[in-house]
């Protein structure tokens, strides 16, 4: 997003801006939210309910409107899942558990609109769509699964009872492997809003380069914001293109066009082996498959996300690193006897 784009954030629009903020959300399905009763477009939601219809039974006794449903994950999938129930009509107890602190907030302006300072990191906060009557559990992981009791372990150690549970926990980034090289002062990863906060506040101390490790879409929009600030930027990539294994090899070749015109060292085919420190614990350079070197201040981690299925593991679920098993409802499915932990289903890569 850029220009008008960024007013979608503004909580409480006035009158005059609505038009144009519905036409910025709709610029950007992905990220689109829907703002009082109005669609994308700025025309009112058509009601499905006949008149005098409520959606609750009389005497509040329907099993899918009572009970206690508990949603671990509270980023976008969580919030739009506790309101979509609460807008059609479940009354019951509404449990969010999450393990950052804070609001919810919304991740693709994060390595775009924050890093290029368009908007602050606590301004992508999500709009509670209206008063949710749910307790948050914010701050506080699930650590486990006991299914046979229908209760969800927290790392603090209480447990919360349920009827039904949406799990809901996303993905975390791609550490660099090496533990000792990813602790080096400089040496950044990209997923939360704290991790965005402290890279802009690394790129506004004046960095002569940063390298970025991956050219997917984290690591091309990470490069982007870097050319907007006019810091130096070289991309390692080991496919033949940035974005290749999301959009193909001919967008890709466009899109790597676009970044050497805008300033992008683009250095494709090539992985990172090492990252070195200076002595003193800070970032000074890093060496590439092919023998070179880039000296770099700043080293940005974009090798794609792991899934956070951990607490699920003992679960009797079908959990593993390539997400959790599931039907066509989409219910989660059992772990079969005899089937292999961590077996590779299809998986299809979230975006955002």
């Amino acid at each position: 997003m850029a220009g008008s784009e960024a007013l979608m954030y503004e909580l409480n629009p006035g009158d005059g801006k609505r038009e144009q903020v519905m036409r910025a959300v709709a610029a950007c399905p992905v990220q689109a939210m829907v703002i009082d009763e109005w669609g994308a477009l700025g025309r009112p939601k058509k009601s499905t309910k006949k008149a005098g219809e409520s959606g609750i039974a009389d005497d509040g006794s329907t099993p899918d409107r009572v009970g206690r449903i508990v949603i671990v994950g509270t980023s976008l999938t969580g919030l739009r899942a506790a309101a979509t129930l609460r807008r059609e009509g479940y009354q019951g107890s509404l449990t969010l558990i999450g393990d950052e602190l804070g609001e919810p907030y919304d991740r693709p302006p994060l390595s775009k609109q924050v890093l290029s300072g368009q908007v602050v990191a606590e301004e992508t906060m999500l709009p509670r769509r209206g008063e949710l009557h749910a307790d948050w559990l914010l701050g506080t992981p699930a650590t486990g699964l006991d299914s046979a009791g229908k209760r969800v372990l927290l790392a603090d150690g209480r447990h919360v009872g349920f009827d039904r549970l949406l799990t809901a926990t996303g993905v975390r980034a791609r550490p660099w492997p090496n533990p000792a090289e990813a602790a080096l002062d400089g040496v950044f990863v990209l997923r939360g809003r704290e991790d965005a906060a402290q890279l802009r506040r690394r790129l506004c101390d004046g960095v002569d380069r940063v390298l970025v490790i991956g050219g997917g879409f984290t690591g091309s929009e990470i490069a982007s914001a870097c050319r907007d600030l006019g810091v130096a930027v070289t991309v390692a990539e080991r496919g033949p293109a940035p974005l290749v294994g999301a959009l193909g090899e001919v967008i890709g070749a466009i899109a790597a066009d676009v970044q050497r015109e805008h300033g992008v060292d683009l250095r494709c085919g090539v992985t990172v082996t090492a990252l070195e420190g200076d002595g003193d614990g800070r970032l000074r350079r890093a060496r590439l498959s092919d023998g070179s070197t880039v000296d770099a201040a700043v080293a940005v981690v974009a090798l794609g996300a792991e899934r956070n299925v951990e607490w699920l593991e003992g679960s009797g679920l079908a959990a593993g690193v390539w997400g959790v098993g599931c039907d066509a409802g989409p219910a989660h499915a059992p772990c079969r006897r005899g089937s292999r932990s961590g077996s590779r289903p299809f998986m299809t890569p979230p975006w955002w």
